[in-house]
């Protein structure tokens, strides 16, 4: 019974049910030593870093940037080097400061060129306080295009500049035809977390409804923050055109209020639907203005058949003038309206979508009331 464990023993003392013979006080000696060189054995095992499943590594690593990954667990022991190997990395240079960003892109870069998917260039809290508002992204951007070329990033999926300039944008566009692994381009045209102009619009531009990043298997998608006179925009497709079709544009349009009435004129909408291919599906989200201006923009895309709009402006619940634009565009056969009012005024503006024009179409558009509020509704269609 020496090899016996504590609960083999307390087993077997349970099975013989032993009586005061001699016996009983030689098993019970055991069970004491076998329970506390059990309790022993279990104090003394405690999990340590070095123990974690590799799925935890992992997950502990998503919280972190990748040169965090790489100054702080690279080199420890053969197994982390060979998970920090594998795993993707994202870079993202904000709140370095200067000599820290230069010493990343040096030492650390170099090291995970191949595993690198993505790239956030053009922010960064600590260099700005270095430099001019307008000039710190060039900085940023300049350096890192002097130290590598984008090329070198042959697993690069996803690729965000901020504030960039016209130098920096031509040589960029120069190159993105050749990355074979980008899949989705974010371009922002300043840096808008210091401006006073306001989002007055979303747009977005794609051959379907149902597009997704991850069943493209080329550059497809760009988003793109921008304001008159829409700088990007201009060159995107100077450099773009037949070159890249893309299924997917979003354009977040922003401006300074006394300007919004006249911002959309100069949007390039012929340039801008050459650029997708088959486009056919126009989605917009608006949150200032008048209608006349965002009618005159959806009537600039009159081949599209599918159109899809969101908007928390009273002016937009106005079946007649909804009938009026439609009746202009005889290739729509999908409609989605979403238009948030008081509802107050809820039956009246419902009533005139119910016409001769919507009832032909089949396009039932129904008042819903808000759950939270219940003095707010909202006149919804979906088409089927």
């Amino acid at each position: 019974m020496n090899e016996l464990s504590y609960r083999q023993i307390q087993n077997e003392l349970k099975k013989r049910q032993l009586n005061s013979n001699g016996k009983k006080n030689i098993i019970v000696k055991r069970l004491k030593i076998a329970y506390e060189k059990e309790i022993k054995n279990q104090s003394s095992y405690v999990t340590k870093f070095h123990d974690l499943p590799n799925e935890i590594y992992r997950d502990i690593f998503d919280y972190l940037l990748s040169f965090n990954i790489i100054h702080s667990f690279y080199g420890l022991n053969h197994r982390l080097n060979e998970i920090i190997q594998n795993i993707p990395m994202k870079l993202n240079f904000n709140n370095l400061n200067k000599i820290e960003y230069k010493r990343i892109l040096k030492y650390i870069v170099p090291k995970i060129i191949n595993q690198t998917m993505a790239i956030d260039l053009g922010e960064s809290s600590k260099i700005i306080s270095c430099f001019s508002s307008s000039c710190y992204s060039e900085f940023v951007i300049d350096l890192f295009i002097q130290s590598f070329n984008l090329i070198q990033f042959s697993n690069l999926r996803f690729l965000s500049l901020t504030a960039l300039n016209q130098k920096q944008l031509e040589t960029l566009f120069l190159i993105i035809p050749n990355m074979s692994s980008l899949r989705s381009l974010r371009l922002l045209e300043q840096n808008y977390c210091c401006s006073s102009n306001e989002t007055i619009c979303k747009l977005v531009l794609a051959n379907n409804s149902h597009y997704s990043i991850d069943k493209s298997n080329h550059l497809t998608h760009v988003f793109i923050e921008t304001n008159p006179p829409f700088k990007i925009l201009t060159l995107l497709h100077k450099y773009f055109i037949n070159k890249i079709s893309f299924d997917y544009i979003q354009i977040n349009i922003r401006c300074a209020l006394y300007f919004y009435v006249h911002a959309l004129a100069c949007l390039d909408c012929n340039g801008l639907s050459n650029l997708i291919s088959n486009m056919n599906y126009f989605k917009i989200d608006v949150t200032i203005g008048t209608f006349q201006s965002m009618f005159e923009l959806i009537r600039r895309f009159s081949k599209i058949h599918h159109l899809s709009v969101k908007t928390t402006l009273q002016a937009y619940a106005n079946g007649h003038q909804w009938a009026e634009l439609l009746a202009q565009m005889p290739n729509i056969i999908k409609l989605d309206l979403d238009i948030h009012l008081d509802s107050y005024k809820s039956d009246q503006e419902l009533q005139t979508f119910q016409t001769k024009f919507w009832f032909a179409r089949q396009w039932i558009v129904q008042c819903i009331k808000s759950q939270s509020n219940c003095s707010e509704c909202k006149i919804i269609h979906r088409s089927i």
